[in-house]
């Protein structure tokens, strides 16, 4: 891994941005796999931390949309909330998603004694809501044809695709497959090689420690 030149680093990031798989990347640079792995990793944590920052300068207010789901071993993404199984918050404001990992049983049971009992107070203005409806009775998921998708279904259908892909893939890694998507989604619009080289310096202390380029 240390002495790859700035060239193959580059090439590397570039076949991140293309979507190309650790083992595409590899065949396509031969470049042994688990150095790729160990680039795409560094990668992701550093998309992962650009991405927490922009959410948190963002100003959620009472237009902002909350949604939950969950990720299953066999089924993928689910759009339901169930306790065993990693849980996500997706956070949509100004058409652009946030992505945070929750506690599944904590909400669950916020939502249970949020309907047993009137909250004092119900009048005020939320940033959000605590417990909105399900994303699969406010959005037609499954008519990818409707141009009236909103923008959390749009995510849901992406991500469910693209994290189909990597089938397998390790539950402590799911959140960093998010973020990523959560990136490559908000940023459809910019050269993401460019963005990527950008943030790696800002936001990866490891790739400067790991990365020596040759001239």
């Amino acid at each position: 891994m240390n002495g790859l030149s700035k060239y193959y680093i580059k090439k590397i990031i570039n076949s991140f941005s293309a979507e190309m798989t650790a083992t595409e990347t590899s065949r396509k640079l031969k470049i042994n796999r688990n150095t790729v792995n160990k680039y795409y990793r560094i990668i992701r944590g550093a998309v992962t931390h650009y991405q927490q920052v922009q959410g948190e300068i963002q100003t959620f207010n009472n237009t902002t949309q909350l949604h939950y789901f969950s990720w299953h071993k066999n089924k993928g993404l689910i759009h339901t909330m169930e306790e065993g199984f990693p849980a996500f918050s997706l956070k949509v404001h100004n058409d652009k998603v946030f992505i945070d990992s929750v506690d599944a049983s904590e909400i669950l049971n916020n939502n249970i004694n949020g309907n047993s009992e009137k909250s004092e107070q119900e009048n005020e203005v939320k940033e959000v809501e605590v417990i909105p409806k399900p994303l699969y009775e406010t959005s037609p998921y499954y008519h990818r044809h409707n141009r009236k998708l909103d923008t959390a279904s749009k995510f849901f259908i992406y991500a469910k695709e693209k994290l189909t892909k990597f089938y397998g893939v390790k539950e402590e890694y799911t959140y960093l497959y998010l973020k990523e998507l959560e990136f490559r989604f908000n940023n459809q619009d910019k050269d993401l090689s460019k963005l990527v080289w950008k943030i790696l310096p800002h936001h990866s202390p490891e790739w400067l420690k790991t990365s020596r380029h040759r001239r």
